[in-house]
């Protein structure tokens, strides 16, 4: 469960990431887009720090392919809650007509349905891991 921590900690950099670049879309200067790479880096460092850990757990070849089903889980999620933040920041930006607003709905349930794969796939990695490399 320590790598559905990491996703869901990678989920809010993303989302946070989301926010950031609607906002230097809406207006490009120099300050904004500094403060967007500046939060892309966790969520990019995140992603390899999870990818080495996921890698370094599976050893044979079902869980190598758990392992992977688990990484595209998190990417998915990563996207879904990147989306939102984007979403969220056209409704802060610009008017908060219907569609802008049924868009961040709908991206804020897209990326709550969006736990239970990345949930799933966690699970189903840690049945097919050793125990011997779990510790």
């Amino acid at each position: 469960m320590k790598l559905v921590a990491h996703a869901s900690c990678g989920a809010v950099g993303a989302f946070v990431f989301g926010l950031c670049l609607a906002s230097t879309i809406k207006r490009f200067d120099g300050l904004s887009l500094a403060v967007t790479i500046l939060f892309a880096v966790p969520v990019i460092s995140d992603w390899f720090w999870t990818r080495r850990e996921v890698r370094r757990l599976a050893a044979g070849d079902m869980a190598n392919q758990q392992a992977t089903q688990f990484l595209w889980s998190y990417l998915f999620f990563a996207m879904l809650s990147s989306g939102f933040g984007i979403a969220v920041m056209a409704v802060i930006l610009q008017s908060a007509d219907f569609t802008r607003t049924f868009g961040a709905i709908v991206f804020g349930v897209l990326t709550c349905i969006g736990i239970y794969p990345l949930v799933r796939d966690a699970k189903r990695l840690a049945d097919t891991v050793e125990p011997r490399t779990i510790a």
